[in-house]
């Protein structure tokens, strides 16, 4: 029997990568978006992240760097996201990257070299949820990648003490709709009506109803419906802590929203039974009902939907 040649499959598959996308990508890019493989940024939002970048560096030391690559493998995208800035950032500064495989619909939006200890991963997930995917689900690539960006670079000027000049009503828009993209959204609208109830069976219509950010999920009418449901025995519903971890994609999770009740017999918790299909197409799920006897406080990463406090 021949002996495989090479043992370690997945490291040379990253390997592979890592030395193709040097070719594209500078030397030793200083900042900015380094290789855009599919061309999701146009131009005018190509010299917005740059020059975004570039401030950032002069003012922080910050590198900020965009990988957009078209296809990473099988390889995971925040290790692939580390392999690709380590080679570029030798004196170790701080830095954050974004990085987005197109294929794998694959992201990862990471901060290093320092800058981890005051850019929690928290805080960049929630940048992602609220600046990122909403216009990923538009297909609004490079608007996604250049307001990401300025989330970033906003959340460590606030850090660091100093204001940026390059502003977030600077972002160039995504270009406008041809005559024939239009022509394409109405013959294909045109389409699902027809299909209508198969449409519904294989879930499409559902998916177009996904919340898939904290700020969507907030102006929703769920926060409404969870103080109609449950009246002055509501102290606070909460998003999860672990779905405003790392990792955690809305696109392939429901939120999962935990509440703290006065009483949480199950006489008061079965009065959501009635919710749980509309919940199930917003992307939400109901978790645990604690009591005021089980627990003082909302976890410290939990994010409350509510104006309610415990203290109330």
């Amino acid at each position: 029997m021949r002996k495989p040649i090479f043992k370690k499959f997945s490291f040379i598959v990253l390997s592979v990568i890592l030395c193709a996308f040097s070719v594209h990508a500078q030397e030793s890019p200083k900042y900015g978006i380094v290789t855009d493989e599919d061309r999701l940024v146009t131009v005018q939002q190509t010299e917005y992240f740059n020059n975004l970048s570039r401030e950032l560096f002069e003012k922080a030391g910050v590198r900020l760097y965009a990988i957009l690559v078209d296809d990473i493998g099988k390889a995971d995208a925040s290790t692939a996201a580390t392999q690709f800035t380590s080679r570029w950032n030798p004196d170790g500064n701080e830095y954050a990257v974004i990085l987005v495989a197109l294929k794998q619909r694959k992201k990862a939006v990471l901060a290093g070299g320092g800058a981890e200890t005051y850019l929690q991963k928290s805080e960049l997930e929630k940048i992602q949820q609220e600046r990122m995917i909403p216009a990923f689900r538009k297909e609004n690539y490079g608007q996604g990648i250049t307001a990401t960006a300025y989330g970033i670079a906003q959340a460590i000027a606030q850090k660091k003490g100093f204001s940026l000049d390059t502003g977030e009503s600077d972002i160039p828009e995504e270009p406008s709709m041809t005559v024939r993209g239009w022509i394409f959204i109405i013959v294909v609208f045109g389409l699902l009506v027809i299909i209508g109830r198969k449409g519904r069976r294989f879930g499409f219509f559902d998916n177009m109803k996904k919340l898939l950010s904290v700020s969507e999920i907030e102006k929703s009418p769920w926060p409404g419906i969870f103080k109609n449901v449950f009246g002055d025995n509501l102290v606070s519903a909460f998003i999860s802590e672990k779905c405003l971890m790392e990792g955690f994609d809305a696109l392939a999770s429901p939120w999962t929203i935990n509440f703290i009740l006065r009483d949480n017999s199950p006489e008061e918790t079965t009065k959501l039974r009635a919710y749980e299909k509309q919940a199930r197409r917003d992307n939400l799920e109901f978790g645990h009902f604690y009591s005021l006897a089980e627990i003082t406080g909302a976890p410290e990463n939990a994010h409350d939907l509510l104006d309610n406090s415990i203290e109330n």
